[in-house]
């Protein structure tokens, strides 16, 4: 093993990164329904803590988990509140609340006299309420549940949201996604209150949501600068909000299935009593049910409400929803069918922190409504701020962990981002609205080849040839043509190649920015100028870690083995091409082979860039390339090794997580700060291919990076912080700042949410793939 770092958590070994003792004051793991992973919330609310110079930590103080499906996007907080949160078309809450990223519901029991007067009065959710007090009420979060548990003396009060798993990730022609295959938007809630004392109790439980539908594109922007407003229409006796949509732009949305930046058909919100014992009570714009309850000595009642929306389609309608959901008490035994186990993994830490990985990108993966296929989202500012579906590198990369659970999902994610690919192989980097794609200002240089590691491993792993067959058609897909997944791979690989292409020292170009976008608004650069003559390391080693097994792979599928660019031994037209298109990738390969080796020359370490007239890396260590050239076949052991010592001294050295993005950070910003987000924070999506790397020369030394890089380590290493125990974002704070292990606070992660697809899919794929 190489030379270990010198943290002092680390001296233990691997397994006892798995298995540390939790004495935190946020919470802990627990084998939930079906031996599901699930996490007790211990604190109090508002949830609170400095940093060592006195500031306040910028996190959310009502820290909030996710639950989810295909079609349902439900983030339920600490306190009881929830975000009821739309993303099939645009991303929309159903019930937002008064300040951005939140969202509003109430519950209260009232206790009341023979006369009907209320006695007593206990809010159930928000802050103020019971679940804020440990002491009052039990919080428990796992698979597609959230349970909360109150005692008020003798009286005892349960809620319990669930939300039911989704079966596949897209329709067929002739399908209609009946009995909820696709998912049900809606959740049920299931409230059990039981009276335990010796006398009778007289008791009103309300439960309520808010109708106020809002875009997160539009969120932050005061009402009357809203493109679009939207005003609920509340059917009482239904217990349902339609909205009503204005806008100045006639032309703004067309239809419903057309394409559009912007959304002019958003769902229907609905509550339903399933017992039909409720009163609906709707005022203003709240949708409610009140229960007037008499409860003997000791008994107990329930009380079932389905909560979600209706898009009006076969696979998203009220009914529907009712129907699947109705009798059931909840859904752990469809989701440990649906989640991985592991039971070859002897660690049970670890075999627990695997399932959860799994469940979090199951619950995250949103259905399109537009181009009716499932991605899993990046998640965080993205996704749940910006209310956009970024970016495009992002959805290839956390597929990578699905191709070995759930490879139907892996192959929804491709069909749906090559229907964001142009006919010459351009894949668009955002989607917004309803289906509408676009760069927005930047013009990426690494898209393809996330595509072609992705379409590589699902080969690898599967075996599944045929894919390689389906059409489907390219953006913006509505009239447009329809190629094979094949001829996708062709069109993208000729884009990298001659569109992309390569620079004067023959590495692959950078545009504005390959993985990392800083370059693009952290550098004074005339960029119409800068722009074509930029090179970048990072794609360069990306595509020569990539492309021989991409060839590989191919040339197994056509049933011959193609050297460098001589095509022998062909039968039929599939194999011609095949083979010639194997034969172009070894040949460009090669000659980026020759180039990166040649400007690494004898160095220690391969440069990062080329840009604005200056080599960066060349004295600095930049991580964002390593793990690639760690990944490279072409590479000898003994370099790896060598390089990978020195990746330890330059960028391993006071990290608790992992290898920070920069040694010494050159990039300058007026909000990017030294050891921050790409100016030397750390970044799963960095480490995880470092992971990959060192396993081709030293797996236990992989098994132990992996260790390091766990949520139980991060929460281990930084237990005052929610953020570290459940989910991440995509980026943490490394040791060069004081608030290490938190996500970048010169944003107001106070009211971000932070839950992002990144930490999930990368600790699952390097499990997968350093075991097989």
């Amino acid at each position: 093993m190489m030379k270990q770092l010198t943290t002092t958590l680390f001296l233990y070994g691997v397994s006892c990164l798995w298995s540390i003792a939790n004495t935190s004051p946020i919470g802990h793991w627990l084998a939930g329904e079906e031996g599901l992973p699930c996490f007790e919330y211990v604190g109090n609310l508002p949830y609170r803590a400095t940093l060592a110079h006195g500031d306040s930590v910028k996190l959310d103080p009502d820290p909030w988990f996710v639950l989810g499906n295909y079609q349902l996007t439900l983030f339920a907080h600490v306190s009881g509140q929830y975000e009821l949160i739309t993303g099939q078309r645009a991303w929309a809450r159903m019930n937002q609340g008064d300040r951005k990223n939140s969202g509003q519901n109430d519950a209260r029991i009232e206790c009341l006299d023979d006369k009907g007067n209320v006695t007593a009065a206990y809010p159930l959710v928000g802050i103020g309420s019971l679940a804020a007090d440990s002491t009052k009420c039990r919080r428990t979060f796992g698979c597609g549940f959230a349970h909360y548990q109150y005692q008020m003396g003798k009286l005892r009060v349960s809620r319990r949201m669930d939300v039911k798993p989704s079966r596949m990730p897209s329709l067929t022609e002739g399908q209609t996604g009946e009995e909820g295959e696709l998912g049900v938007s809606a959740f049920l809630l299931t409230v059990t209150i039981k009276n335990g004392s010796s006398k009778p109790m007289r008791l009103r439980y309300t439960e309520s949501i808010r109708a106020r539908y809002e875009t997160m594109m539009q969120q932050s922007k005061p009402r009357e600068w809203r493109k679009v407003k939207y005003t609920p229409v509340i059917d009482s006796q239904q217990v349902e909000a339609r909205f009503a949509v204005e806008t100045d732009d006639p032309l703004l949305f067309l239809s419903k299935d057309e394409m559009s930046p912007y959304e002019g058909f958003p769902p229907t919100l609905f509550m339903e009593d399933l017992a039909g014992n409720g009163i609906p009570c709707c005022t203003g714009d709240d949708l409610a049910y009140a229960y007037d309850l008499t409860l003997r000595p000791h008994e107990q009642k329930d009380i079932q409400l389905v909560i979600g929306f209706s898009m009006d389609r076969p696979y998203s309608n009220r009914q529907q929803s009712v129907n699947v959901l109705r009798g059931a008490k909840s859904f752990a035994a469809e989701w440990k069918r649906m989640l991985p186990q592991f039971p070859q993994e002897t660690d049970a830490a670890l075999r627990r922190e695997m399932t959860w990985h799994s469940y979090m990108l199951e619950a995250m993966a949103t259905y399109s409504d537009y181009y009716h296929e499932t991605k899993i989202p990046q998640g965080t500012i993205y996704d749940y701020d910006w209310g956009q579906h970024a970016s495009a590198r992002d959805n290839f990369q956390h597929a990578l962990a699905t191709i070995y659970y759930n490879p139907a999902l892996t192959r929804s994610i491709i069909r749906y981002m090559m229907h964001r690919t142009r006919e010459n192989g351009e894949i668009l980097l955002i989607e917004y609205g309803n289906g509408f794609a676009e760069h927005t200002c930047y013009q990426t240089s690494d898209q393809q080849l996330w595509f072609l590691w992705l379409l590589t491993e699902y080969l690898r792993v599967t075996g599944d040839e045929s894919f390689l067959d389906e059409r489907v058609a390219c953006y913006p897909v509505k009239d447009m043509p329809r190629y094979s997944i094949f001829e996708y791979a062709q069109r993208c690989f000729s884009f990298l190649r001659n569109q992309i292409g390569t620079g004067s020292h023959g590495l692959v170009r950078l545009l504005n920015s390959d993985w990392c976008d800083a370059v693009f608004y952290t550098v004074a650069a005339p960029y119409n100028s800068v722009q074509p003559q930029g090179e970048s390391h990072m794609n360069t080693a990306m595509a020569l870690a990539i492309l021989p097994s991409l060839g590989k792979a191919l040339g197994k599928v056509s049933g011959h083995e193609v050297s460098g660019h001589e095509v022998k031994n062909v039968t039929s037209p599939h194999n011609i091409q095949t083979n010639l298109f194997v034969a172009s990738i070894n040949q460009w390969q090669q000659k980026l082979l020759e180039a990166y080796l040649h400007d690494w020359g004898n160095r220690l370490f391969p440069r990062r860039m080329y840009f604005a007239g200056r080599a960066w890396g060349d004295t600095q260590m930049f991580l964002d390339h390593l793990g690639f050239t760690l990944l490279m076949p072409q590479l000898p052991t003994q370099r790896k090794q060598s390089l990978y010592h020195e990746m330890q001294q330059r960028l391993y050295q006071g990290e608790k997580l992992g290898a920070r993005e920069q040694e010494m950070p050159e990039l300058t910003s007026s909000d990017l700060e030294p050891g921050s987000r790409e100016n030397g924070g750390f970044w799963y999506s960095l480490n995880g291919p470092v992971i990959l790397g060192v396993a081709t020369f030293d797996k236990a030394e992989a098994k132990r990076l992996l260790a390091q890089m766990s949520l139980a380590n991060m929460s281990a290493c930084f237990p005052r912080y929610w953020s570290c125990y459940w989910s991440a974002a995509d980026n943490i704070e490394s040791s060069l700042m004081p608030s290490e292990g938190l996500p970048d606070q010169t944003w107001t992660y106070a009211d971000i949410p932070i839950a992002c697809a990144h930490p999930h899919a990368w600790m699952l794929y390097c499990y997968y793939k350093i075991n097989e």
